[in-house]
C-alpha cells in the first residue's frame, strides 16, 4: 500500500513539474508575442520598414534591443521570407531567415494574416542553429487608418530568444523545477516522449529534462516499519504536500501574472509600454466624458545625435533619465508610457484634462531644455509634443493616438521644442499630403517630372561654368506645387530616394550635350542614411554617360547635424570618385569654420541672405570676407547665391567669390531654354523677370 501511495505521490509531483515546464514555455512565448506586437503594430514601423531602409533607425530601434533581455535575434523579412534587416546580440546578422528558423519560417508566414489589413501575432518554440528558441512574429502594420503599407502584402517582424542555460536556470527558480534543461531529440522514439516540447504546429522540437523529486519514496522509506507509522506518515506527508502544492500553484500563478505584466512593461525604462497604453486607453475612453481625457505624445529632438556622438549605453541611460524626469513632471497627473525608441506618451484623465495636459507639455519642455549629465557626458536634447483630446465625437484608441501623433509631427515640422494640439486643419493637411504622395508615386513610376536649370557663372568674365538642377512639379499635373511643398512629402513618405534618382537621371542625360559644364544636385537629409546613395549616384551618372568629375553634390547644414558620422563617410566616398562636394546655404544656421575644416568641402555656397545684405550690412561683409579667406586656405571655391543686381555681383566678385548664381544671370529654366542661353559665351543679365 505504501509503495502505491509513494508512486501516486511521485506521479503527481511529475505531473506538477511537467505542467510547470509547459507554463514556463507558454509564458515566455506570451511575453515575446507582446513585445513583437508592440513593435510591429506601429505607425513609425510602417514608415521605416518599407521602401528604402534607414539602417541607423533599424539599429537604434531594433538592433540595440537584440542585445537586451527581451530578445537576442531580430529579423525583418518581406512576405516571401527574404531578409531586409537582421540583428543578433547587437550585431548585424547575415544568416538567411529560412536557414535560421527552418520550416517554422514558411509555416509562420503562411499562418499570419498577410492581407495588409488584419493584425495578428504568432509565437512558437523553434529549432535554430544555436539551439531551441522562443520566436514571435507579426506583420508590420500601422495603427492609424490613414497610413497604408505600400506593398500588397506586409513585411514581417520576427523576434526570437534563445533558451540558454542562464534563462532556463531563471525559469527553474520561478516555476520550482529543479535543474531544468533542454535536450535535443535524437531518435524517432524520443519524439513520442511524454516530455517532448511541441512547437505551435504540434511538432516535437526538443525534450525537457529536470531533476525529479520523489516525495513519495521519501515518505515510504521513512515510515515503512509500522502500520501506525504508515498512517501517521500518510497524514504527515499528504498534509504538507497539499499545503506545498497550494503554495506551488499560487507561486506559479503569481509568476505567470508577473510574466504577463512584464510583457506590458518597457524593459529599458520600466514604464508601461504601447500595448499597456492601448488597453488603458480603451478602458478610459469608454468611461470618460468630453474634455475629460487627453493624450500627450512626446518625441525627443536630438536623441539620435547623442547616440552617434557617444554610444548606445549613454543613449539608454538618457532614456532612463528622461523616463524618471517624466514621472516627476507628470506625477499624479497622468499615466506615462514609453512607446519605443525615443517616443513617450502621457495619458491625462479627469476634470480639466486638456488644460492640465497643456501644463504638463510646458513642464516637459522646460525639463528637457536643461542639459543632462550622463556619467560626465553632457547631452542636450529637446522635445516635440502633440496633444489630442476626447471631444464630443466618440474615438477609439487608435484614432486618438493617430491624432496625437499628427500633432506631434506638426510641432516637429514647425521648429521643434514646442507643443501643438490637434485640430481639424492638421487632418486636412494630412489628407492633402497623402494625395500629393500618391501623385508623386505615380509620376515617379512613369518617369514624369520636370527639371529646371539655373546657371552658375564665373565671377570674372560671366561665362556659364555650370548649372544647378532643381525639381519642378510636372506641368502635366492640373495643379502647381512648389518644391518646398512636395519635397517634404516625398521625404516623409519614403519617396525622396526615388524622386532624387529620377531627377538626377534626367539632369545627367541633359548635361551630356552641354560640353564640360558642371551639374549641381542637392542631397536631402533623409537620403544621407541610405547605404546605396553613393552607388546609386555612380550608377545613374554612368548610365547617362556623364563623367563624375562634372558632378557637384550639395549638402545643407541639416544633413551634417542629423548624421555627422554618415555625412563624413559619404563626402569622403564622393570625393574619392572626383565628385565635387559643396556646403549649401552657408550663413543661415550654425555652420562655422569648424564645419569647413572638419568636412573638407570643395565648394561653399554663400546663402542669398548674405548676398542681399552685403551692400548695407558690415557684419555680412565681414562674414563673407572671413569665409572666403578660410575657404581659400582650404583650397575651396566660393559661390554667391541669390545675386539679383549688378551691385551685388560686383561686390561679391571683389570680395573674392569665384562664381555667382541668381536671377540676375538666369532664372531656373527648362533644358530647351537653357540650350539657347548656352549658345552665347557669357550669361547676359536678365532684364525681364520670367
Amino acid at each position: 500500500m505504501l509503495n502505491g501511495i509513494a508512486q501516486s505521490v511521485d506521479q503527481q509531483e511529475a505531473k506538477r513539474t511537467w505542467q510547470a515546464v509547459k507554463s514556463a514555455m507558454a509564458s515566455a512565448q506570451e511575453r515575446l508575442a507582446g513585445t513583437v506586437a508592440d513593435n510591429a503594430h506601429w505607425d513609425d514601423a510602417v514608415l521605416q520598414s518599407y521602401g528604402k531602409i534607414d539602417p541607423d533607425w533599424m539599429y537604434d530601434t531594433w538592433g540595440v534591443g537584440s542585445d537586451d533581455i527581451n530578445y537576442d535575434t531580430m529579423y525583418l523579412v518581406d512576405a516571401n521570407g527574404d531578409v531586409i534587416t537582421a540583428f543578433q546580440n547587437g550585431e548585424t546578422l547575415d544568416v538567411p531567415a529560412d536557414t535560421y528558423f527552418g520550416k517554422a519560417l514558411e509555416r509562420t508566414l503562411s499562418e499570419l494574416p498577410m492581407n495588409g489589413e488584419d493584425f495578428g501575432v504568432l509565437s512558437s518554440l523553434v529549432e535554430t542553429p544555436q539551439g531551441l528558441a522562443v520566436m514571435a512574429a507579426a506583420p508590420i502594420l500601422a495603427t492609424s487608418d490613414d497610413i497604408r503599407i505600400p506593398t500588397p502584402r506586409p513585411n514581417v517582424l520576427i523576434f526570437s530568444k534563445q533558451l540558454t542555460p542562464p534563462l532556463l536556470a531563471k525559469m527553474s527558480e520561478q516555476y520550482i523545477v529543479d535543474a531544468l534543461a533542454i535536450v535535443p531529440i535524437r531518435s524517432r522514439a524520443e519524439m513520442a516522449s511524454d516530455t517532448a516540447l511541441l512547437d505551435h504546429w504540434g511538432n516535437p522540437v526538443a525534450l525537457a529534462n529536470w531533476q525529479a523529486r520523489h516525495p513519495g519514496d521519501l515518505a515510504s522509506q521513512t515510515y515503512r516499519f509500522s502500520a501506525l507509522a504508515t498512517i501517521l506518515a500518510l497524514i504527515g506527508v499528504m498534509t504538507p504536500l497539499a499545503f506545498s502544492y497550494g503554495r506551488v500553484i499560487s507561486r506559479m500563478e503569481n509568476n505567470e501574472r508577473k510574466a504577463r505584466l512584464a510583457s506590458r512593461q518597457d524593459a529599458l525604462s520600466g514604464l508601461p509600454n504601447r500595448a499597456f497604453l492601448l488597453d488603458e486607453l480603451g478602458t478610459r475612453l469608454a468611461q470618460a466624458k468630453p474634455g475629460e481625457l487627453a493624450l500627450i505624445f512626446i518625441d525627443l529632438d536630438g536623441f539620435k545625435a547623442v547616440n552617434d556622438a557617444y554610444d548606445h549605453e549613454t543613449g539608454d541611460k538618457l532614456i532612463r533619465a528622461v523616463a524618471a524626469g517624466l514621472e516627476s513632471v507628470a506625477s499624479g497627473d497622468g499615466l506615462i508610457a514609453r512607446l519605443g525608441g525615443d517616443e513617450f506618451a502621457v495619458l491625462v484623465t479627469g476634470e480639466n484634462a486638456v488644460v492640465r495636459s497643456e501644463q504638463i507639455a510646458r513642464r516637459i519642455l522646460a525639463f528637457v531644455k536643461e542639459p543632462f549629465d550622463i556619467d560626465g557626458r553632457i547631452a542636450s536634447i529637446g522635445a516635440s509634443i502633440g496633444i489630442a483630446e476626447l471631444g464630443s465625437e466618440p474615438l477609439d484608441p487608435s484614432e486618438l493616438m493617430r491624432r496625437a501623433d499628427i500633432a506631434m509631427y506638426d510641432a516637429k515640422d514647425n521648429g521643434r521644442n514646442r507643443w501643438r494640439r490637434f485640430d481639424a486643419t492638421l487632418d486636412l493637411k494630412r489628407i492633402e499630403d497623402l494625395t500629393i504622395a500618391n501623385e508623386l508615386r505615380a509620376f515617379i513610376a512613369r518617369g514624369e517630372f520636370d527639371v529646371a536649370y539655373q546657371p552658375m557663372v564665373d565671377s570674372r568674365d560671366r561665362s556659364i561654368v555650370g548649372v544647378e538642377a532643381l525639381a519642378r512639379w510636372p506641368k502635366s499635373s492640373p495643379r502647381e506645387l512648389p518644391p518646398d511643398r512636395f519635397i517634404p512629402v516625398a521625404e516623409e513618405h519614403g519617396l525622396i530616394d526615388s524622386l532624387s534618382a529620377l531627377i538626377l537621371g534626367i539632369a545627367c542625360r541633359d548635361m551630356v550635350q552641354w560640353h564640360d559644364l558642371k551639374l549641381a544636385v542637392n542631397v536631402s537629409p533623409v537620403q544621407i542614411a541610405n547605404p546605396q546613395l553613393v552607388p546609386d549616384i555612380t550608377r545613374i551618372a554612368g548610365e547617362a554617360g556623364l563623367p563624375l568629375h562634372r558632378l557637384e553634390v550639395e549638402f545643407t547644414e541639416s544633413v551634417l547635424i542629423r548624421n555627422p558620422v554618415r555625412a563624413k563617410q559619404v563626402i569622403r566616398e564622393l570625393q574619392g570618385l572626383r565628385v565635387t562636394v559643396a556646403l549649401d546655404d552657408f550663413g543661415t544656421g550654425y555652420a562655422s569654420v569648424g564645419y569647413l575644416r572638419e568636412y573638407g568641402f570643395n565648394k561653399i555656397k554663400l546663402d542669398r541672405s548674405l548676398t542681399h545684405s552685403i551692400s548695407t550690412d558690415i557684419a555680412a561683409q565681414q562674414v563673407v570676407q572671413g569665409t572666403i579667406l578660410i575657404a581659400k586656405g582650404l583650397s575651396a571655391n566660393i559661390i554667391a547665391e541669390g545675386v539679383e543686381t549688378e551691385e551685388e555681383a560686383q561686390l561679391m566678385r571683389l570680395s573674392g567669390c569665384n562664381q555667382l548664381q541668381g536671377f540676375y544671370f538666369g532664372r531656373p529654366q527648362a533644358a530647351t531654354a537653357l540650350g539657347s542661353l548656352l549658345g552665347s559665351d557669357t550669361a547676359e543679365p536678365l532684364r525681364e523677370t520670367a
